[in-house]
C-alpha cells in the first residue's frame, strides 16, 4: 500500500473476498429460511386439522417464504455487484486471466474441455451435457423460495376451504 491506497492486486483480493462473503451469506440465509420453513411445515402437518393453528402456521410460512425470496434477491444483487467489480478490476490489471472478464464462449469452452477429459459415455455423458447448460444454483434457490410461497398459499386456501 502507498499513500493509504490499495494496490491493484489488493483491490482484486478485497473484491474477491467480498464476493465470496456474499455467496456464503446467500447460502447461510437460505439454509436458515429452509430450516424455518421445514419446522413450520412439520408443525402444520402435525396439527391434525386444528384449523385455527394450521391457518396461523400457514400464514407465518407464507410470510417467512416471502422474506426468504426477498433475502435471496438481495443476496444475488450484492453477489452480482461484486462479480462485476471483479470483472472491471481484472480487465484493468490482468485482462489475460479471463476469470471474471471472460466472454461466454471462453467460459463454455473451459467447461467443455474440463468435462470431456476422461472419455465419458452413457449416463455420465448425458449429465455432463446438462452441466454445459449452466444451471444457476442461486436461481434454483430463489425459485425454491417461490415454490414455498406458492405451497403455503395453497395450504392457506385448503385450510380455509376445509
Amino acid at each position: 500500500m502507498s499513500n493509504g491506497m490499495l494496490d491493484a492486486p489488493n483491490i482484486y483480493k478485497v473484491a474477491l473476498d467480498t464476493r465470496n462473503f456474499e455467496i456464503n451469506l446467500f447460502w447461510q440465509r437460505s439454509n436458515y429460511f429452509l430450516a424455518l420453513n421445514t419446522a413450520l411445515a412439520v408443525g402444520f402437518f402435525n396439527l391434525n386439522g386444528n384449523r385455527k393453528y394450521s391457518l396461523t402456521l400457514a400464514v407465518l410460512g407464507t410470510i417467512v417464504s416471502i422474506l426468504w425470496y426477498l433475502a435471496n434477491l438481495g443476496s444475488k444483487f450484492w453477489q452480482s455487484r461484486w462479480e462485476n467489480r471483479l470483472r472491471i478490476v481484472e480487465e484493468q490489471i490482468a485482462p489475460e486471466l479471463n476469470f471474471f472478464a471472460a466472454d461466454w464462449q471462453t467460459i463454455r469452452n473451459d467447461v467443455r474441455e474440463s468435462l470431456k477429459n476422461g472419455g465419458h459415455s452413457g449416463l455420465q455423458k448425458l449429465l455432463y451435457s446438462q452441466i454445459s447448460k449452466k444451471p444457476s444454483v442461486s436461481y434454483l434457490m430463489i425459485l425454491l423460495s417461490l415454490v414455498f410461497v406458492a405451497a403455503w398459499v395453497l395450504l392457506i386456501a385448503m385450510t380455509l376451504l376445509a
